[in-house]
């Protein structure tokens, strides 16, 4: 075997490794790998498109897509290269330059149900595009998989419910949910709510002590189900010079799903609920405060700001876990029109989490345990939550702003207004959305599925025939 022989063997089994490291999450590790492989071939396309994807997960996204151009320049017909270096475009704000590239993926490889997908959630379709007839044409072909035919059947829903094909719409939406649908246990669920309720009293009496450091920004937690409208609120915050958006964080779960499992290995019934000020818990609640605040401080985000936004919609689970960790945290609660949200939801191809999402009857039950839980939380003393009601902000968006600016102990910015004209990376489902000026369309559109919604309506105790339906909820 020569040495250029052997040389691209170990290139390729240490790209291999960096791939496992890659896709189990470990960023540092296939960082590493992939730098390695670039130091001795400074031109490696997979090496350099894969460490963009990094870069990209990192919050570098301009870095990222100069490495995968770079890719490019060397293989520029990988159709993964394109959709790739189209989602970090879509997330910087690049959108016709994103739109180009997924194309490109798709004309590359016809069957990229993925580049299907992105390309449809960017673009406003109107009747005649000959978008349509291109999915339609791949999902004749009886030898895709489930995976890329559900990505095209959600392609096929976005260019119908733009125009105004509803009932054709749900359809290829009920079928791509049913090609994506993962096991959701409604009953696990509850049980896992009812765990973070439990423990409260025990933690009532403790009190997070670790102090920031200096200046440091402070969070803003924004909370509420998916799809309601808490990446629009994060944006009008981000606008303001005091507040940094650093997007959708999975630290708070990371640190709360710990301390519960600390609190639960507590033996009972003599345990920590016959001494809530068990050192054991208190030590716990202090390492929780310090690893979450910690994990700001090493992304070092919000540098010379006030305060920085965590917008994990799911978050609501641990307001009460927050309580002790860190005291007076402010949190933002976005309330959107139950049917909007779940039919939002149900229209969203959610690629991790969100199980729930795929079927109206869970989406549902789901709904109603997260509207408990809120108000459980709400009620609970030594909680500083604001509520923010999409269909308020849609009508009145200036008295709404200020409120929430004013809750958040900042003066009013005109920025925060012309939210749409703020430059930042947004990954959301909502990175559309929140680059234009407020819209009504997105209001009570449940009523064009009103037919197809009885599983979720019966669930949620609504009636989809009532005309006084339009904002309201009985949850």
């Amino acid at each position: 075997m020569t040495d250029s022989n052997a040389q691209i063997l170990a290139i390729k089994d240490r790209l291999g490794q960096a791939l496992v490291q890659h896709r189990a999450g470990q960023l540092r590790n296939a960082e590493a790998l992939y730098q390695d492989i670039l130091n001795e071939a400074p031109e490696h396309p997979d090496a350099l498109h894969l460490l963009g994807l990094i870069r990209g997960e990192q919050g570098q996204e301009y870095i990222g897509i100069k490495l995968i151009e770079r890719a490019l320049r060397k293989r520029p017909l990988a159709a993964a290269y394109h959709h790739n270096i189209a989602g970090l475009y879509r997330r910087v704000g690049e959108m016709a330059l994103a739109k180009a590239r997924f194309q490109d993926a798709f004309s590359l490889k016809p069957d990229y149900g993925e580049a299907y997908q992105g390309y449809a959630e960017m673009v406003s379709f109107a009747p005649q595009d000959p978008f349509l007839h291109a999915v339609e044409r791949q999902l004749t072909n009886p030898e895709l998989n489930d995976q890329t035919r559900c990505y095209l059947h959600f392609a096929a829903g976005k260019y119908l419910d733009d125009t105004a094909e509803y009932d054709q719409a749900f359809k290829h939406y009920e079928l791509a949910n049913g090609l994506a649908a993962r096991p959701f246990s409604g009953a696990k669920n509850r049980a896992f709510f009812q765990d973070l309720v439990y423990f409260q009293p025990d933690l009532q009496s403790i009190e997070a002590r670790a102090e920031p450091v200096g200046d440091e920004p402070m969070p803003i937690f924004v909370v509420g189900m998916p799809r309601s409208g808490t990446s629009l609120v994060e944006q009008i915050l981000a606008s303001h010079s005091g507040v940094f958006g650093a997007g959708e964080l999975n630290d708070l779960a990371t640190v709360s799903l710990q301390l519960m499992k600390t609190l639960k290995a507590q033996p009972a019934p003599a345990g920590i609920r016959r001494d809530a000020s068990s050192r054991l818990v208190q030590v716990a609640v202090d390492q929780a405060q310090a690893r979450y605040l910690g994990a700001l401080r090493d992304r070092d985000y919000g540098q010379g700001t006030q305060w920085i936004v965590d917008k994990h919609p799911l978050n609501f689970r641990f307001l009460g876990l927050l309580r002790a960790m860190i005291p007076g945290a402010k949190i933002v609660h976005v309330r959107r029109h139950p049917l909007d949200t779940c039919v939002s939801c149900f229209f969203q191809n959610f690629t991790k989490g969100q199980d729930y999402s795929f079927n109206l009857t869970n989406l549902g039950e789901f709904y109603i345990d997260y509207q408990r839980l809120m108000n459980h939380w709400s009620a609970m003393p030594g909680l500083n939550i604001h509520t923010v009601t999409y269909e308020s902000l849609l009508g009145s968006p200036q008295s709404v702003i200020e409120s929430l600016l004013a809750f958040c102990e900042l003066p009013f910015e005109p920025a925060c207004l012309t939210f749409y004209d703020t430059i930042r990376p947004v990954s959301t489902a909502s990175f559309n959305q929140v680059r234009q000026p407020i819209y009504q369309t997105s209001k009570a559109r449940w009523r064009h599925y009103a037919q197809h919604l009885g599983p979720l309506a019966r669930v949620l105790d609504l009636d989809v025939e009532s005309p006084a339906m339009i904002t309201g909820s009985r949850l």
